[in-house]
C-alpha cells in the first residue's frame, strides 16, 4: 500500500540537508503529519499520535530556539491528509521514518557541534524525537 505521503516524504528524507536546516524540515514534516493522522484514526489513537505530535512541536521549538532562523530558511513541507483510515498503518511508518531521519542527522550534527549550547539543545531535540517516534509506533507504554 501506499498513500499518498510515501513519495513526499522519500523525497524529504533523501534531499533534507544534514544541518539544522533539514533536521527542522524532517521534523516540520512529522509534526504536521502527526496531527493530520490524528484527526484521520480512532480517538483512542489518534490520542497517542497527538501526544507523539506535541513532541514534534517540542523538538521543533527547541532547534528555532538554537537557530531562531530556521522557519525563514528551512523548507516547511507539508504531508496532507490521510484519505483512508486503512492507510493509517503505512502513515504511521512514514512518521517514524521521518522523525528517524532527523534523529539521525541531530545524533551526527550532535557529534561535530562545537557550541555546548548547540548540543544541548540537540540534545533535547533528540529527546523529543525519541519518544514522539514511541508515541507513532506504538512503543510507548
Amino acid at each position: 500500500m501506499s498513500t499518498t505521503w510515501t513519495q513526499p516524504a522519500q523525497t524529504l528524507i533523501s534531499e533534507a540537508t544534514a544541518g539544522w536546516e533539514g533536521i527542522w524540515s524532517l521534523t516540520y514534516a512529522a509534526g504536521f503529519g502527526a496531527l493530520n493522522l490524528a484527526m484521520s484514526v480512532p480517538l483512542g489513537v489518534g490520542v497517542s499520535i497527538s501526544y507523539a505530535a506535541m513532541d514534534f512541536r517540542d523538538a521543533q521549538d527547541e532547534l528555532e530556539w538554537a537557530r531562531p532562523n530556521l522557519r525563514a530558511t528551512a523548507a516547511a513541507v507539508r504531508l496532507g491528509h490521510v484519505r483512508d483510515v486503512d492507510d493509517a498503518v503505512e502513515a504511521r511508518a512514514i512518521l517514524d521514518q521521518l522523525a528517524a531521519a532527523a534523529l539521525d542527522r541531530a545524533a551526527a550534527l550532535a557529534e561535530v557541534e562545537l557550541d555546548l549550547s548547540d548540543q544541548a539543545a540537540l540534545s533535547r531535540v533528540m529527546a523529543r524525537l525519541i519518544t514522539g517516534r514511541a508515541k507513532v509506533t506504538g512503543r510507548w507504554a
